[in-house]
């Protein structure tokens, strides 16, 4: 089994960004898609394939180190996906879910690549001062030809990825909120929750529909609790 500190770790530069998009991004509208993307191709015949969630949560010490929690990843991750699939059966399409335990090296490469692409969605399409001309007006981004041997292998039509970024503020931290905020007037970042959900065409790799999370809310340690962020993601998926 993999050990807690060899996960991932939420890096210093990471919460920065996050804390940038938070300042600059929240009046933006959460969802894009693509300008031919209205409904799903083929109505009935459509098929969903859901991706293993991508997600990790940290704990913020009381300086604001963020660590990665695996307990809490993996029961995240569980808990996402239960909940994606209650929210997609009351969908007019049909979804088939990747039951794989750990995602196969194919898979993996896959999640990353997507959640490059989501990053840069988040950087360049929400953002105006980070804008880019070739993009401007439009909304044109592609996981290319992966996505599509994806397809192929699979016999789905789209596939849906789901990357998310949780945060939560430990004993100490909430502590030295309260002390900043009574002292000195001063407000102190606390947890953050961040993320996107991608609606891929695997016929062309395009992705047709892409909705951001970013907020100081939610909490995906509970299920319960989780099906509320699951629905804020799925908020605006064409029917």
């Amino acid at each position: 089994m993999q050990k807690e500190h060899d996960m991932h770790v939420f890096s210093p530069g990471r919460l920065l960004l996050v804390l940038c998009a938070l300042a600059l991004g929240a009046c933006a509208a959460n969802n894009r898609r693509a300008e031919d993307f209205t409904a799903f191709k083929g109505g009935k015949d459509a098929v969903i394939l859901v991706l293993p969630v991508d997600a990790e949560l940290a704990e913020l010490s009381f300086g604001g180190y963020p660590t990665t929690r695996r307990d809490w990843t993996l029961a995240a991750r569980d808990h996402m996906k239960a909940n994606l699939r209650a929210a997609l059966q009351k969908k007019s399409v049909s979804a088939v879910f990747d039951e794989t335990q750990e995602p196969d090296e194919a898979t993996a490469k896959l999640l990353r690549l997507h959640a490059a692409v989501g990053q840069s969605i988040m950087l360049h399409q929400y953002q105006g001062p980070a804008a880019l001309p070739t993009k401007a007006g439009s909304f044109d981004w592609t996981l290319g030809a992966d996505a599509r041997a994806l397809g192929q292998g699979t016999g789905a039509t789209y596939a849906l990825f789901v990357h998310v970024r949780d945060s939560y503020s430990t004993a100490g931290r909430v502590m030295a909120q309260a002390i900043a905020a009574a002292v000195f007037g001063v407000a102190i970042q606390g947890g953050a929750q961040t993320g996107f959900a991608s609606l891929v065409d695997l016929q062309t790799g395009q992705v047709v529909w892409f909705n951001r999370l970013l907020r100081g809310a939610g909490d995906l340690r509970t299920r319960e609790a989780a099906m509320e962020t699951v629905e804020v993601l799925l908020a605006g998926l064409p029917e």
